[in-house]
């Protein structure tokens, strides 16, 4: 059985703590959160320990794993003590909002191999590895387009956005990880622009709350991708690549398939809420794929380089958006020996 330390008792920490709960293969052992109250109240219940010390997690030989979802500014020096301690570490993305610190991890992991996987959650959704199987197959022949639309229900409280690192860091970064595990590209140029269409809170701290990038490669193979955070409709996430044999793509998943035909048209079920309801199947793979990796001492499928690569690509996003201009990119992946 792995025994888990939860960092960070909040929204993501309580979603990973029940699938954690529900695995035959790990339990969470102990929780620490900077909110007493937060940490006992997980902690009780999944029948933990809550501890008021982030020292009393890495000191303690029976745990196996951390996962790391606590403010984005506590991951790197979570991550660091954890490796050095010889733990296994899950950590949510972005590790962190610069990419020295970044580079550190990738190093440090060089000297203690333990797994690291960075929390790129949307690789493990059904819709979107089916996607991937058509690509490396080559049923869609050379890849020449993609696009990418992912539009949240509605914006995130100011004081999230003042920590966020940007719409580029906390939201495209998703699917600039897609873009890349996909299509097994690297991408070299991109041009972003963020506007504020519609919420005040968001502009005021100095971020978009709506954003459109293009990426390309060296061989022309380009991406749009379009982010809001407003959706009416719920949450709007969308994908089409497209090549020379053949076009494959994923359409929004609604809550169930159920139809109704009425007089005056169709109706179909609504689309979920946020994240936790469309790709809550894919936080169960995620784990499973983690677990794995702790048991069979190896990397898992989404590692720290993946996360270097996809800040390396929203920083150049904020960047040019920024400066309204294309934005060259020589990909740390590459230089790193993975493609």
């Amino acid at each position: 059985m792995i025994k888990i330390a939860l960092m960070g008792a909040g929204r993501i920490g309580a979603l990973h703590a029940r699938n954690i709960a529900a695995s035959d293969e790990a339990r969470i052992h102990v929780v620490y959160d900077t909110s007493a109250a937060a940490a006992q109240a997980l902690a009780d219940r999944y029948g933990a320990t809550a501890v008021d010390s982030a020292d009393r997690v890495f000191e303690d030989a029976q745990v196996d794993a951390v996962f790391i979802c606590s403010p984005t500014d506590t991951h790197v020096p979570f991550s660091e003590r954890a490796v050095r301690s010889g733990k296994a570490v899950f950590c949510e993305k972005p590790i962190d909002l610069n990419l020295e610190s970044v580079m550190s991890i990738v190093a440090l992991l060089r000297e203690y191999p333990v797994p690291f996987m960075t929390g790129f959650h949307r690789r493990f959704d059904a819709s979107t590895r089916r996607i991937r199987e058509h690509v490396d197959t080559g049923r869609v022949g050379e890849l020449e387009f993609m696009r990418v639309m992912s539009r949240d229900p509605g914006p995130p409280p100011p004081a999230y956005v003042a920590r966020s690192g940007g719409i580029f860091r906390d939201m495209t970064i998703h699917d600039l990880d897609l873009c890349r595990w996909l299509t097994g590209r690297e991408f070299t140029r991109v041009f972003a622009r963020g506007f504020n269409l519609f919420d005040a809170g968001t502009k005021a701290e100095g971020d978009f709350d709506t954003a459109t990038a293009t990426l390309w490669d060296d061989k022309g193979f380009s991406v749009v991708l379009q982010n809001s955070r407003r959706s009416n409709g719920g949450f709007d996430q969308r994908i089409e690549v497209m090549g020379s044999a053949a076009s494959v793509g994923m359409e929004n998943v609604p809550l169930t398939q159920t139809r109704l035909i009425l007089p005056d048209g169709l109706k179909c079920d609504a689309l979920p809420d946020h994240f936790p309801q469309r790709y809550g199947g894919a936080y169960v793979a995620q784990l499973a794929e983690f677990l794995s990796a702790v048991k069979e001492r190896r990397q898992p499928m989404t590692t720290a380089v993946d996360g270097v690569a996809a800040l390396q690509l929203a920083d150049a996003c904020a960047l040019s958006a920024a400066n309204q201009t294309v934005v060259g990119i020589e990909p740390i992946a590459l230089s790193l020996g993975v493609k």
